[in-house]
């Protein structure tokens, strides 16, 4: 009886042990996998409008899409506008070489 219990006790550590290094070997697949850059409207829109002069998409399938996008370049604006501008910081005087 007592063999049974080690050997059931040996599989149920065996199978946590590989659970554990199946869960660790996806959080490495999870943080390799490509970081996805966020397009700015104005790339997203010169994208379409590539696939526009390429015939892909229609001038009124256009023509929404960049209305849409027009609106969206114009809140980027404004926030960078509104974004307060760091001023640069005062430089010290020139030193001419003599110690104080």
């Amino acid at each position: 009886m007592e063999r049974i219990e080690l050997i059931l006790a040996s599989f149920g550590i065996v199978a946590v042990i590989l659970i554990g290094a199946g869960i660790i070997e996806l959080v490495k697949r999870w943080r390799k996998r490509p970081v996805q850059v966020k397009m700015t409207a104005s790339e997203q829109l010169a994208q379409f409008r590539e696939s526009f002069e390429k015939g892909q998409i229609s001038p009124e399938e256009f023509e929404r899409i960049r209305a849409l996008l027009n609106e969206r370049i114009r809140q980027e604006m404004e926030v960078v506008a509104a974004t307060p501008a760091i001023p640069p910081e005062p430089k010290s005087p020139p030193t001419n070489g003599q110690g104080g």
